[in-house]
């Protein structure tokens, strides 16, 4: 055979034949001996022979051949000549051993080692590099490189001799929903994001309860740590996960859902939520009829959007022990893109519950502003309107073409048309061009705490904050067992209640609110500040 050709044939068999010998002796130092020995007798037996049929079954009796020879020494076997060797199977058996179970194990170790023992073994006896060569690539020392690869031997052999089991996230893993921020998100996004893929999500689960290191969180997933360690390298640099020695810890607020749990919750709910409603909403409504309206434009002067508006207002900032606290402020996490916030998200669960939790879903309060007009907006999602319930959706130029559209700056002309479009595909235009959402004139306010129309509406009383406290001990009762220890001062202050829907729906169910029709359920729970009024 040309000799050109035999070199091509030992390059791309190279590799298959080290895999041969690591399946046959599962150790290192015995397969480097063998591999080196099968390639000089392939290498030599191809220059002799001729007219090869076929080459893989040719070459897969001679590495049997040598094989034999080698365990010769070893174990003083019987000699088996070439020539009388049968055939055993004339299949690539560089497949096989591809799929072997020591080979796979050998990759799999392989994994565990850490990102420069890796890189050197791959490196040395894949890549057939010089130990002085690595050292030049990696700028490191020779005598480095030398220690780590013999490291890596040793963790190698360790490696094979253990069991390894795949742990309960590898075996039924977890998906994450409600995926949120509290705070300001960044220029690439939040929690959602970041946590998209469902591999991540386990990582960041895996090491919620308890620090893990890369091989441990790779372990309970079942998975190689090459893809946990680029996925924790993220999460760690993003403020995600707290690196702990060689230990990482999930800084994410996550929480788990339980049916008994969630039911406990509930009927807490129900019953403080008449209590709070009772005590506050009367005074609130006549706070809000006494609001002088010429300062006030209302879609059609309806007025069950005001009262909706501003019982929603009121509810989510008056009654918020998270916006009323700065004491949250300790745990937002400033991230490498900007963000400023603390990080959300549940554990999706198919329940069977008694009641539908999906009508409490919400994404509020959203405040939004502008460097380009006098203006300022507030908006709260629920499943009440027809928007998006996502805070990607409510965009603070969505405001800006509104008020240059009522203040004629805008002009239904080419070159100004996708603004138009974009405020009518919202809704906050209805069909025949009236402004679909309410309007509060405020010209001395700087944001919205400063405006006369926030600061007329009454604060919640001692006896209102007391039931609150109360509801709010309860609760995080019911759910610190959920919650590791180094997250539970922060689900203390979250355990605090939210009641903001489940008052909503008690005035919906007592006709204190009437539900809108479609066409102004896409501005509902939307306030607009402004030093102009629309017509």
């Amino acid at each position: 055979m040309e000799k050109e050709l035999c070199d091509k044939l030992i390059c791309e068999y190279n590799k298959k034949l080290y895999g041969f010998a690591i399946s046959k002796t599962n150790s290192i130092e015995r397969a480097e001996e063998l591999a080196a020995r099968i390639t000089l007798e392939v290498y030599s037996s191809l220059l002799k022979r001729e007219n090869i049929i076929n080459v893989k079954a040719y070459i897969y009796r001679i590495a049997q051949n040598v094989y034999a020879h080698f365990t010769d020494e070893y174990k003083n076997s019987q000699y088996c000549d070439i020539d009388d060797f049968e055939l055993a199977d004339p299949d690539d058996f560089t497949e096989k051993i591809a799929q072997s179970e020591e080979y796979a194990r050998l990759r799999c170790e392989i994994a565990y080692l850490s990102k420069l023992r890796r890189e050197i073994l791959v490196r040395h006896y894949y890549n057939n590099m010089k130990l002085s060569d690595i050292a030049k690539s990696l700028y490191i020392p020779l005598g480095t490189v030398k220690w780590h690869l013999s490291g890596a031997k040793s963790s190698l052999k360790e490696g094979m001799n253990i069991m390894r089991n795949i742990g309960k996230l590898g075996l039924d893993p977890i998906e994450m929903c409600s995926l949120g921020h509290d705070g300001n998100p960044g220029a690439k996004g939040d929690t959602s994001d970041f946590l998209a893929k469902r591999l991540t999500q386990n990582i960041a689960y895996a090491a919620y309860q308890n620090p893990l290191t890369i091989n441990e969180i790779a372990d309970e997933l079942g998975v190689s740590p090459i893809f946990v360690a680029d996925e924790v390298e993220t999460l760690e640099e993003y403020g995600f996960m707290d690196r702990i020695g060689d230990k990482y810890l999930t800084n994410i607020f996550i929480q788990d859902t339980i049916s008994e749990i969630e039911e406990g919750i509930q009927k807490l709910n129900v019953e403080y939520s008449a209590k709070v409603a009772d005590m506050y909403i009367p005074q609130l409504i006549e706070s809000l009829n006494a609001f002088d309206r010429s300062k006030v434009y209302i879609p059609n002067n309806d007025n069950n959007l005001w009262l909706w508006a501003g019982i929603m207002f009121a509810l989510s900032n008056k009654l918020n022990f998270c916006m009323q606290n700065d004491s949250l402020d300790k745990f937002r996490v400033k991230r490498k893109d900007g963000g400023d916030y603390i990080a959300h998200a549940y554990i999706k669960r198919n329940l069977n519950l008694s009641y539908d939790s999906s009508k409490y879903n919400s994404c509020g309060s959203m405040n939004r502003g502008s460097n380009k007009y006098p203006i300022f907006s507030w908006q709260y999602n629920t499943n009440y309107d027809s928007r998006d319930m996502s805070w990607r959706e409510n965009l603070y130029t969505d405001y800006e073409y509104l008020y240059e559209f009522y203040t004629d700056m805008l002009k239904k002309e080419p070159s100004q048309i996708e603004k138009y479009q974009r405020i009518r595909d919202k809704g906050y235009l209805t069909a025949d061009d009236k402004v679909n959402l309410i309007c509060i004139k405020d010209t001395n306010a700087k944001w919205i705490e400063q405006a006369e129309f926030v600061k007329s509406l009454p604060e919640a009383g001692e006896d209102i904050w007391a039931l609150l406290n109360e509801l709010g001990d309860k609760t995080y009762k019911l759910k610190e067992p959920t919650f590791p220890e180094h997250i539970r001062p922060l689900a203390k202050l979250y355990c605090k209640p939210m009641l903001v829907m489940h008052i909503i729906e008690l005035l919906v169910n007592r006709g204190t609110l009437s539900l809108p029709n479609k066409e102004a359920s896409y501005g509902l729970n939307t306030l607009l500040f402004c030093d102009k009024l629309p017509e």
